[in-house]
C-alpha cells in the first residue's frame, strides 16, 4: 500500500458521494452500529461464546488474536492516510455523555488500511455462521453477510475509511476465516494450530511496531495493545495445551473446584495489580498471558452449585 494521495485507488469523490447520500438519521445509527466491529463488543462476545461451548468455539479466542496481529502488522507496513472528510453526522445529535464514544468512532489516527472494524466482523460473524446451530446455514449466511456489509458501510458513512480499506478488511477477514476453518477440519488439534498462528502474527505485530523490520525497543512497544495480544496468545496457548494433555484436569483434589477457582482469581488479580504498578512491556505481557490463560481455564474449573454449597457447608 503506497502512501498518501495514491491510497484511495478509487476516486475520493466516491467516498464523498456515499457520505452525502447518507441521511442524518441514518448517520446517527451508524455510530452505535460501527461498534459491532470494536474490541469493546467483540472481545466480550468471543469470551462468552467460548465459555458457553468451549469444545465447539475454542478457536474463537485465538482467531480474534490472530486477527488483531495480522491487522496491526499490515497497518505497520503501510502509510495510508485517513480520509479528510466530515462524517455523515456530527456530535451535536448525541448527548454530552456520549461524546467519547462518538470521538472513538469517528476520530481515528492510525493508518487507514485495512479497516479493522470491517475485518473482525468478517472473521467473527463468519465463525458464527459456521458454528452456531440457529436456523439453517444458508439463512445464517444471509444474515451474517448483511451484518458484515452493514458494519463496513458504517466506516464509509462515518468518513474514517476509503472503500478499498473496507473491501480489503473484509477480504482479509474472510481469508483468515478460511485458514481457521481449514485448521479445524484438517488438523488433529486445529485450535492449537490457530493459537500458534495467533502467536506468530502477534509477535510480528510487536516486532514491526517501532522500527519497521528492526529490533523493537521497550519504549517503542510500551502501552501497545499488540503487547497484550502477544501475551494473550502465549498464555492462551499454554493453557489450552495443558488442558488438552491433562484432559482438562485443572482442578486439583487438594483444592477442589472452589479452591482452584478462587486461586485463579487471586493470581489474575495479583498480576493485574503488578501490571498497573510496574510499567514495563514484559509485565504487561505477563498480565495478558495470565488473564487469557484464565479465560481458557475458567469453563473447566468453575464450581458447580453443589460444590459451592458443600464448601460453604450449606445444603444445595
Amino acid at each position: 500500500m503506497v502512501p498518501g494521495r495514491w491510497h484511495p485507488l478509487f476516486d475520493p469523490a466516491l467516498l464523498e458521494a456515499i457520505i452525502e447520500a447518507t441521511p442524518e438519521w441514518l448517520g446517527a445509527l451508524l455510530v452505535p452500529i460501527t461498534y459491532i466491529g470494536s474490541v469493546f463488543v467483540v472481545v466480550p462476545a468471543v469470551v462468552v461464546a467460548y465459555w458457553w461451548d468451549p469444545d465447539r468455539m475454542g478457536a474463537w479466542l485465538p482467531a480474534f488474536l490472530a486477527y488483531y496481529g495480522l491487522m496491526a502488522s499490515i497497518k505497520s507496513l503501510n502509510s495510508a492516510t485517513r480520509p479528510d472528510v466530515d462524517p455523515a453526522v456530527g456530535p451535536e445529535l448525541f448527548p454530552a455523555i456520549y461524546a467519547t464514544w462518538y470521538e472513538h468512532a469517528t476520530a481515528i489516527s492510525s493508518t487507514s488500511f485495512p479497516s479493522g472494524n470491517a475485518m473482525v466482523p468478517a472473521l467473527i460473524v463468519g465463525l458464527m455462521i459456521v458454528d452456531l446451530r440457529v436456523s439453517t446455514l444458508r439463512r445464517r449466511a444471509v444474515v451474517g453477510g448483511f451484518v458484515i456489509a452493514l458494519v463496513g458501510y458504517t466506516r464509509l458513512g462515518l468518513g474514517v475509511h476509503y472503500p478499498i480499506d473496507v473491501i480489503g478488511g473484509i477480504t482479509l477477514g474472510l481469508a483468515l476465516l478460511g485458514v481457521i476453518v481449514y485448521c479445524r477440519r484438517r488438523l488433529e488439534d486445529g485450535v492449537t494450530a490457530v493459537f500458534v498462528l495467533a502467536l506468530v502474527v502477534t509477535f510480528v505485530s510487536v516486532w514491526l511496531r517501532s522500527n519497521g523490520f528492526g529490533v523493537p525497543t521497550w519504549a517503542g512497544i510500551q502501552g501497545s495493545n499488540r503487547v497484550l495480544a502477544f501475551g494473550g496468545a502465549v498464555g492462551g496457548l499454554l493453557a489450552w495445551r495443558l488442558g488438552r494433555t491433562t484432559d482438562w484436569a485443572y482442578t486439583r483434589d487438594t483444592l477442589g473446584s472452589v479452591g482452584s477457582f478462587a486461586t485463579l482469581l487471586a493470581v489474575v488479580t495479583a498480576t493485574y495489580i503488578v501490571h498497573t504498578t510496574v510499567t514495563h512491556p514484559l509485565v504487561t505481557m505477563l498480565w495478558a498471558a495470565v488473564a487469557f490463560g484464565a479465560v481458557v481455564a475458567v469453563p473447566h474449573i468453575v464450581p458447580t452449585r453443589t460444590e459451592l454449597s458443600a464448601t460453604l457447608g450449606v445444603s444445595a
